[in-house]
């Protein structure tokens, strides 16, 4: 009696979900947001928060509170309300940024780094 033995390679393609990368988790980070309403007589508040990478002072604030944007007085992307509370350019009222304590950026471009301090302040300004 003959016996043969055949061998077969199978190649397989792997399975479909690994050739597929799930795309990278964002970068998370913490960082501080403090809101004071000043002359709106309401309390401050300040929350220790967890962002992703690109996120702006503008988007920081508004996991806070309900923000409203438009043009108070230059640009559309304007910080204009944030929880109801208005800029007033007839009483000079006006939201302000600060950033780790400057004020020298664009609360809607600026991307936060760890650790930043982002200040929203409400303040009337004498003319």
């Amino acid at each position: 009696m003959t016996v043969s033995c055949l061998a077969l390679q199978i190649w397989a393609a792997p399975p479909a979900a690994a050739e597929e990368q799930a795309p990278p988790e964002p970068e998370r980070f913490p960082i501080v947001v403090q809101v004071d309403f000043g002359p709106a007589d309401r309390s401050p508040r300040e929350e220790r928060l967890t962002v992703d990478a690109g996120t702006t002072p503008k988007d920081a604030v508004s996991l806070l509170f309900p923000i409203q944007s438009g043009a108070v007085c230059c640009n559309t992307r304007e910080l204009a309300a944030i929880d109801g509370v208005r800029a007033d350019p007839a009483k000079n009222r006006w939201w302000s940024c600060r950033v780790n304590g400057s004020t020298k950026l664009s609360p809607f471009r600026m991307e936060l780094q760890p650790e930043d301090r982002v200040e929203w302040v409400y303040r009337e300004q004498s003319q």
